[in-house]
């Protein structure tokens, strides 16, 4: 459900070169940018190991301890999207558990079609190998699909979501959403992450369709099924999100009765890394229960 990342001849060009590198080039931005990629085992690169799911080997990692906190990556990226979130959320003295999503980062892609209700899958089976109860759960894009799934179908599994940029049905999508600009900053990160991680290195322009092919086949979630949730839920969103319509995040949030809508005003769909000083207050405030209750939006301050 998310929109078609199309790459030019010209841009693929250039994220096959932004792959061939160590380092991931960061997005052209004003904003706050994320920490540059490093080499060998760091608290956002750590050493992890791998679980055994549906034919797939899911690399998952546990950094930290205290209240376990469960990071679901967006769609062609990694856990290492989470770089700039992992060092607040260990600060705030939470475990933080990092997961490549099946064919993507260092997690293989097995040999079932790629499906979110195949990735919902992964994920308890990472939670059920480490004996994790009740842990809280954040989403990013195609990770925040995946963590509302887990909920509608393990609703007793997790505490706590926190669904940022997701879209449960394809009428929420932007026309031309595959035609905006910030494409052709992210798309060679996207390539340069997944060139330096995967088992298989040049096979990003397969993990691409298999992606597409999921989003195509992904049957719509309802406000029926939504009703449903009582696992405490915030839908978070950007007012310029440049993917997702922000009526849809609105919509989210009224459909489901235990969710608290959080709209950031003048950002859009990559705010975790353009500002993540705004996005990890927001994290935070969720995590210990101060924001619930009531809609709001977040002050865009740095």
């Amino acid at each position: 459900m998310r929109p078609r990342i199309k790459l030019t001849n010209r841009l693929w060009t250039a994220c096959i070169a932004a792959g061939m590198v160590a380092s991931l080039p960061a997005i052209a931005t004003p904003l706050a940018q994320p920490p540059a990629v490093q080499s060998g085992a760091t608290a956002m690169d750590p050493h992890g190991d791998y679980v055994e799911s549906k034919g797939a080997r899911i690399w998952y990692a546990s950094i930290g301890t205290g209240t376990p906190v469960v990071l679901l990556h967006g769609g062609l990226t990694s856990s290492r999207s989470w770089d700039a979130q992992v060092p607040a959320l260990l600060a705030a003295g939470h475990r933080v558990i990092l997961i490549d999503s099946r064919g993507h980062g260092r997690s293989t892609m097995g040999p079932l079609p790629l499906r979110y209700d195949l990735l919902a899958e992964d994920v308890l089976a990472v939670l059920d190998h480490l004996h994790l109860a009740r842990p809280a759960v954040i989403g990013w894009s195609d990770g925040a699909i995946v963590a509302l799934l887990v909920t509608i179908r393990a609703p007793e599994r997790l505490s706590a979501v926190y669904a940022f940029g997701a879209n449960m049905d394809k009428a929420s999508v932007r026309p031309n959403a595959g035609d905006a600009p910030i494409l052709a900053t992210v798309a060679p990160r996207l390539v340069a992450d997944y060139a330096a991680r995967s088992p298989d290195p040049g096979g990003f322009g397969r993990l691409q369709q298999a992606v597409r092919a999921m989003q195509a086949s992904q049957e719509d979630i309802g406000p029926e099924q939504l009703r449903r949730i009582r696992t405490r839920v915030t839908i978070a969103g950007s007012e310029d999100d440049e993917f997702i319509l922000p009526a849809h995040f609105r919509a989210l949030a009224q459909a489901i009765p235990s969710a608290r809508l959080e709209l950031f005003p003048a950002a859009g769909h990559f705010i975790p890394w353009q500002n993540p000083a705004v996005f990890n207050r927001s994290l935070l405030r969720f995590l210990d229960g101060t924001g619930s209750g009531h809609p709001r939006r977040a002050p865009l301050r740095r």
